[in-house]
C-alpha cells in the first residue's frame, strides 16, 4: 500500500501526534512533516506524564483527529501512556489510535493485549508507515497490510514486514520546530539530527536493538544540508546554540569525522552563521586530537562522552568497545581543545562488584570540575542485557518496568541505600546533578559570547557551586560504599535508618544548593537575553527556560 508523497489525498486526514516535548522531540516533528508533505494535516501535543493527562486528552478530543499517534520513547513511563490510551475513548475520541517509538517496536504484543482501545502499533522508523496509514484512512480502509505496522485480525496480533529505513535522510521533509524555543543563558537553543542509528553494540542500549532489525545500523546526512538547516534557524529564529542529538556525531574514522566537520564549517561560514556553537556526543575511543581540533574550529564547546565506567570488566560487560585509558585520554583531549566534556557514571549493573564501584567513584573524584552524574544501568526491551537476564532467571518486573538484583549483595545494598538518600541529588529527572549539567552549559555560553569581568565573576560562582556539589557527592558515595561494605546484610532496620539519615542530611544541603543554582540560572538567562537583544537578536516570543534542555543527555 505505497503512497505518493507528491500527490494530495482525496480526503486529507488529520493526525495528532502526542509525546514529551523534551529537547524539542524532533522524532514527532519529522513524522508531522512527513504527513504534511503527503497532503495531510498534522499537529503535535505535549504529554510527558500523568500530570499532563487531562490537558492532553482535552487537546486531542477538541481537535477530533482521524488518527492519534502516541510516541513512546521511554521505558520508564509506559504506565503514563497506558493511562492516556485508556482515557481517550471515554473522553470522546473516535478515530484510529496507534503508537510508535522504541517501546512499541519491541512491546507491541503487550500493548495491544493490555489496551483493547489501541488499534495498531508502529515499529521502527515511521515516516512512510504513518503516511500509508493516513492514506488508507482517506480511502475509508482500516490500516493493515502495511510494512512496519502491527494490527489485529480477530483475536490475533499480526505484524507486517519490517520496513526498510529511508537511506537518504536528506530526502525527508524537514521538521517544523516549536514556536516556543529553549533558551539557555539567554541564548536560543535549537536541536538537530544529522544521523540516525549507531555503530555501537552496547548491550544495554535500545538504539542498538532498534537498528539491528532494520538492516542498516547507521545513516548520515550530508554536511551541506545540515549546515543549511542550521543557518535557517540561525537567521530565522536567532538560534546561536545547536544541540546535536545524534547518538554518534563523532564517527569511528578520524579522517571522515574531520572532513565532515570541516565541510559543515565551510558551509556555515558561507551562510553567515560562523559563530554558532555546538553540543555534540562522542564515544571515548574515537576522540583524537585532530577530531577535537576540528570540532572546536566548527564551534563545539561541549561534548557528552560515553564514559560509563572506570572498570575494564564493567565496560566489557556493558558491550562497550573502549577501555578506561580511553576515558581519560578523551577527557584530556577535549579539555585541551577548549571543549567541556560531561558524562554519566553507570555505577551499578547486574554483575558489578564493590571494587568496580569504588574504581568509578575514584575516577569521579578526579573530575570534580566537570559536569557528571551517577546512575544504575537500566533494562530496556529488545536489548542483549534484557535477554541475558531473562536467560539467567534474574529479570524482574514486566515490560512496563524491568529490574534486577545484583549478584553482589553488598552492591545491591549500596544501590538501595542510594535510591533513598540520593534520589533528588542524582536519580530523579530533575535531580540536582542534572540541573548542574545545564547550569555549567549556560556558564560556557556566557564565557563564549560575553567574555569579560562580569562573566568571570558569574563563571566563578557557577564553578564553585558545581564543584562543591560534586565533591559532596563523592564523599556521600564513599560513605554509602563503606556502610554497604561493613553492614550486616540482614540488618534491614539499620540500612533503612542509614539511608534516611543520609537522605535528610543531603536534602538539607541540597535545599541551599538548589536555591543558588536557581538564582544563577535566572541571572545568566536574564543577562544573556539583555546582551543578545543589544546585538539585535531576540527570542521569537515565548520561550522555555527550564533546566531540562541539557541535563541527562
Amino acid at each position: 500500500m505505497a503512497s505518493d508523497a507528491s500527490s494530495t489525498p482525496a480526503v486529507p486526514q488529520r493526525v495528532v501526534l502526542v509525546g514529551p516535548i523534551q529537547q524539542e522531540n524532533l522524532a514527532l516533528q519529522y513524522l508531522a512533516a512527513a504527513a504534511r508533505a503527503a497532503g495531510h494535516e498534522a499537529m503535535v501535543v505535549s504529554y510527558g506524564d500523568r500530570a499532563e493527562l487531562d490537558q492532553a486528552v482535552k487537546e486531542v478530543v477538541d481537535r477530533a483527529p482521524d488518527l492519534v499517534g502516541l510516541g513512546m520513547a521511554f521505558q520508564n513511563n509506559i504506565d503514563d501512556y497506558l493511562a492516556l490510551m485508556r482515557a481517550l475513548r471515554p473522553a470522546g475520541f473516535r478515530g484510529h489510535m496507534t503508537c510508535g517509538g522504541h517501546v512499541p517496536t519491541f512491546c507491541y504484543e503487550e500493548l495491544l493485549r493490555d489496551v483493547p482501545d489501541l488499534d495498531t502499533a508502529v515499529r521502527h522508523e515511521a515516516e512512510q508507515t504513518l503516511v500509508e496509514m493516513l492514506d488508507a484512512l482517506a480511502q475509508g480502509s482500516a490500516p493493515r497490510n502495511i510494512s512496519g505496522l502491527v494490527w489485529r485480525e480477530g483475536d490475533r496480533v499480526v505484524a507486517g514486514p519490517v520496513r526498510r529505513p529511508i537511506v537518504d535522510l536528506d530526502s525527508l521533509a524537514p521538521p517544523t520546530r516549536s514556536a516556543e524555543p529553549y533558551v539557555v543563558g539567554g541564548l536560543t537553543v535549537d536541536f538537530l539530527i544529522t544521523a540516525r542509528g549507531c555503530v555501537g553494540e552496547c548491550h544495554y542500549c535500545s538504539i542498538a536493538a532498534f537498528t539491528s532489525e532494520i538492516g542498516i545500523p547507521f545513516r548520515l546526512r550530508k554536511p551541506e544540508p545540515v549546515a543549511d538547516e542550521i543557518a535557517a534557524v540561525y537567521h530565522e529564529r536567532g538560534a546561536r546554540v545547536m544541540f546535536v542529538q545524534d547518538d554518534l556525531f563523532v564517527l569511528p574514522s578520524e579522517k571522515k569525522t574531520v572532513e565532515r566537520v570541516e565541510r559543515m564549517k565551510a558551509r556555515l561560514d558561507e551562510r553567515g552563521a560562523s559563530d554558532v556553537v555546538f553540543w555534540v556526543k562522542g564515544r571515548p575511543e574515537t576522540i583524537t586530537p585532530k577530531v577535537c581540533e576540528a570540532l572546536a574550529r566548527m564551534g563545539t564547546i561541549h561534548m557528552f562522552l560515553g564514559v560509563e565506567n572506570a572498570s575494564a570488566k564493567r565496560l566489557d560487560y556493558l558491550g562497550r568497545t573502549h577501555l578506561p585509558i580511553h576515558n581519560e585520554s578523551a577527557i584530556a583531549r577535549c579539555e585541551a581543545a577548549g571543549i567541556t566534556p560531561s558524562f554519566n557514571f553507570m555505577l551499578f549493573d547486574p554483575d558489578c562488584s564493590m571494587d568496580d564501584i569504588d574504581a568509578t567513584i575514584e575516577m569521579a573524584s578526579h573530575h570534580l570540575d566537570l559536569p557528571w552524574n551517577v546512575c544504575r544501568t537500566e533494562v530496556y526491551s529488545g536489548t542483549e542485557l534484557r535477554a541475558r537476564l531473562e536467560a539467567e532467571g534474574r529479570l524482574e518486573g514486566d515490560y512496563r518496568s524491568y529490574g534486577y538484583r545484583m549478584r553482589d549483595a553488598r552492591a545491591e545494598l549500596m544501590f538501595r541505600v542510594l535510591r533513598v538518600s540520593f534520589h533528588e541529588r542524582a536519580l530523579a529527572l530533575e535531580a540536582l546533578l542534572n540541573r548542574l549539567i545545564s547550569l555549567s552549559f549556560a556558564r560556557q555560553l556566557h564565557e563564549r559570547y560575553f567574555p569579560g569581568r562580569t562573566t568571570d565573576v558569574l563563571s566563578a560562582e557557577v564553578r564553585a557551586l558545581t564543584r562543591a556539589v560534586r565533591a559532596d557527592t563523592v564523599e556521600e558515595l564513599r560513605l554509602a560504599h563503606a556502610f554497604a561494605s561493613q553492614c550486616a546484610l540482614g540488618d534491614k532496620r539499620g540500612a533503612r535508618q542509614f539511608a534516611v539519615d543520609r537522605g535528610l542530611a543531603i536534602g538539607e544541603r541540597d535545599l541551599a544548593w538548589r536555591a543558588r543554582a536557581d538564582d544563577l540560572w535566572q541571572r545568566l538567562n536574564a543577562r544573556g537575553v539583555t546582551l543578545m537583544a543589544r546585538r539585535g537578536v531576540k527570542p521569537p516570543g515565548r520561550v522555555r527556560t527550564g533546566f531540562g534542555v541539557a541535563s541527562g543527555s
